[in-house]
């Protein structure tokens, strides 16, 4: 009975100590997210014209989504490429930052430097450095292979000509090397998840391998068996991390094209835009939570 009790108060005070670490982001949310996610929500359905000190708004019904869906044909182009290249850059994140946190998780001199040096783009992505780096024009090719003044920027031309003289079709041909030159834009975005892996490697108990390696089980049996499946929560949300930063990225099509409909001040299109792109983001995001619950469950 006393274990009991002290197991009870364990779990409760886990519970609420759970709820005081998420709190900040619930009063930050309810004192400067709630309101606009209402007005815009509102926008989405009404026509908004701005006067010198207020604004008014004129009831439209689903108007402005059937706008965005029947006579803008640059949204749904960009929804659909948008939602599209996740079936390969999520793939190539995920594992990429995987490969690197299993190197990283051995022993050897200087981890904690190459650890840092991993790290590093997470940090100057949120600063002044990254608004440089796209500022220039070079520089921001190097990023998405763009066409700059003294030509294009393309990391992957000669594999382009390789790939076509050996027979491999023109849609095989882009698809690999819209990979290659990319590649740099979505290494850079592997810092966080990287971190949250290595954190995972470290919590697998050491005794499975050790009892994994007196059966005689290979390095790469190991990780199927091992590993694998006891990242599979850890896995789940790097998923839901990066599916949400490629969504939500600035420079994407989707965003750039929201954020063009507010500079210019069509707010109800705006926002039935916005709208309608978390509906997809949460429509991906079930999906994988569906899929990855299943794969635990076998996985138990």
């Amino acid at each position: 009975m006393e274990k009991r009790k002290l197991r009870m108060n364990l779990t409760t005070r886990n519970s609420w100590n759970g709820f005081f670490f998420v709190l900040p982001f619930y009063i930050g949310f309810m004192l400067f997210f709630l309101h606009p996610l209402i007005q815009s929500l509102l926008f989405a359905f009404h026509s908004v014209k701005i006067d010198v000190k207020e604004y008014t708004m004129s009831f439209m019904g689903l108007k402005n989504f059937n706008y965005i869906f029947a006579q803008d044909a640059d949204y749904k182009i960009n929804l659909i490429f948008g939602s599209l290249d996740l079936f390969w850059k999520v793939p190539v994140i995920v594992i990429s930052s995987l490969f690197f946190a299993m190197i990283l998780n051995q022993k050897f001199f200087g981890r904690g430097f190459i650890r840092a040096v991993f790290f590093l783009p997470v940090i100057i992505a949120t600063g002044v450095a990254m608004d440089v780096v796209q500022g220039d024009m070079i520089a921001s090719s190097i990023f998405t292979g763009n066409v700059v003044s003294g030509g294009e920027i393309s990391h992957s031309s000669a594999l382009r000509s390789l790939l076509l003289e050996a027979g491999m079709s023109e849609a095989v041909t882009r698809s690999i090397t819209a990979v290659f030159d990319n590649m740099f834009s979505l290494m850079w975005k592997t810092g966080i998840q990287m971190i949250v892996f290595l954190a995972g490697l470290q919590s697998i108990s050491p005794s499975l391998y050790e009892a994994s390696a007196i059966e005689g089980a290979t390095a790469w049996e190991n990780f199927w068996k091992i590993t694998l499946p006891m990242l599979l929560p850890i896995t789940m949300v790097n998923v839901i991390y990066t599916i949400i930063d490629l969504f939500t990225d600035s420079k994407n099509a989707i965003m750039l094209q929201v954020l063009s409909n507010i500079n210019t001040l069509r707010l109800g299109w705006a926002s039935a835009m916005a709208w309608a792109y978390f509906f997809v983001i949460a429509l991906v995001l079930a999906i994988v939570f569906i899929v990855f619950s299943r794969l635990s469950r076998n996985h138990s």
